[in-house]
């Protein structure tokens, strides 16, 4: 199949010369479904790097007050403290994704409690702190980060692959409208030479009936055929000039210029040097297809879903430690004194573990994601037989037209 698109582009770019070069630049600068299939590649491809942000630092801040405050167990998600008993509190840091499988966290925290000891007045105390969650069996966040990149890459390449398939249609369709073109300019020409040939004869048979030479009623023949010949003159110019108007609306343009360089002499020769039709094999034909690959990058994007969701169904372990230096002060906000602790260094580590119970979603989603793959695979088996279909045809037309070639000869 490319061998016998490379035969068809060599004869056309032969036939036609720049002409037809222009024409095709022009249609891949303003033929707006292009325009529209370009915009598509671009939102896929912002899909893509918008799924990075996975990886932007987190910065959060919290501010409160509490009081009788009990804590609960909860998964450490960066380490944010919810407060203490009564406490006037504030709260700042980030978090930090790193590509190897783990999270950065680090920050602050300041607070003021409104009832300290009896034996103080005042207390003020701060706290930096950095802290590491590490997973230990897999890494869920990383892991679904990769499939959604994943699935993400492979649309974008379905997406590109579809604008070339729809650039090679566009292309196709405006290299025959150029030939209907040179065809419906082809056929005005003969029609207006046969007009001109008419109005000669018409003017012959009025001579000679004025001389008597024939009867009235050969006038009347001659000037039927004349506006038979006229009536076909109308006809052929409107069908150039439809034909030039499909062009333009394939090109993407409003008007083109109506005097185009081919001829039908230059089509005949054309036909006429074109060699045997190329062996084409289904196979390569359904490879080189834009639309085959952009339905196999589809197939990757299913699979890549299938397993963001069956990561879902997965146990999680994950190892959490930290290191945290903390000073207090009855004097102001700020110091660096230990009122109410021995130690200004602390740490701390603790093991996760998390399980998902229920797996409604996840089975519907991977239900839907095996149902995708079957579609697709249904799509590839009709463009196969459609593509078989399409070089059956051409093979059955071109041996045609070089029989009707070679009765003309």
């Amino acid at each position: 199949m490319s061998r016998l698109c490379l035969a068809i582009l060599v004869s056309c770019t032969l036939l036609f010369g720049n002409e037809l070069g222009e024409l095709l630049s022009c249609a891949w600068e303003n033929n707006p479904l292009l325009k529209a299939e370009r915009a598509v590649v671009q939102q896929v491809s912002a899909e893509y790097e918008e799924i990075a942000e996975f990886l932007d630092p987190t910065l959060y801040g919290a501010a409160g007050a509490a009081s009788r405050l009990r804590s609960m167990p909860l998964s450490p998600v960066g380490y944010s403290s919810i407060g203490v008993h009564d406490a006037l509190e504030g709260q700042a840091g980030v978090l930090v994704p790193i590509e190897g499988g783990a999270y950065v966290s680090g920050g602050g925290v300041f607070r003021r409690w409104f009832d300290p000891d009896a034996e103080y007045d005042d207390m003020y105390q701060h706290m930096l702190g950095l802290n590491v969650q590490i997973p230990l069996l897999r890494d869920r966040g990383f892991a679904l980060y990769g499939h959604r990149r994943t699935a993400a890459a492979a649309r974008h390449f379905a997406a590109v692959n579809r604008y070339a398939s729809l650039w090679h249609e566009v292309r196709r369709d405006v290299e025959n409208a150029y030939i209907a073109v040179c065809l419906a300019e082809a056929n005005l020409r003969v029609r207006q030479e046969a007009t001109k040939r008419f109005e000669r004869l018409h003017r012959d048979a009025s001579e000679l009936a004025r001389l008597k030479n024939i009867p009235d009623y050969q006038v009347q023949t001659a000037l039927r055929d004349l506006q038979t010949g006229r009536e076909d003159q109308i006809a052929a110019e409107q069908s150039r000039d439809a034909a030039l108007l499909e062009l333009a609306r394939l090109v993407g343009v409003e008007a083109l210029p109506e005097n185009l360089s081919c001829s039908s002499d230059i089509l005949l020769q054309a036909a006429l040097e074109l060699k045997d039709f190329p062996e084409a094999d289904v196979e390569k034909a359904l490879e080189d297809r834009g639309e085959s690959r952009a339905l196999d990058f589809d197939v990757m994007a299913a699979q890549a879903e299938q397993a963001l969701e069956e990561e879902n169904h997965r146990d999680q372990i994950t190892l959490n430690m930290g290191v945290n230096w903390m000073g207090d002060s009855t004097r102001g906000p700020f110091g660096a004194y230990r009122e109410s602790t021995e130690h200004h260094w602390g740490g701390e580590i603790m093991v996760v573990w998390t399980r998902p119970l229920d797996y409604t979603g996840e089975n519907a989603r991977i239900f839907k994601a095996e149902a995708r793959m079957e579609e697709l695979a249904a799509r590839k088996e009709a463009m196969r037989v459609k593509i078989t279909a399409e070089i059956r045809t051409a093979e059955i037309r071109c041996r045609a037209a070089v029989r009707r070639l070679e009765s003309v000869d």
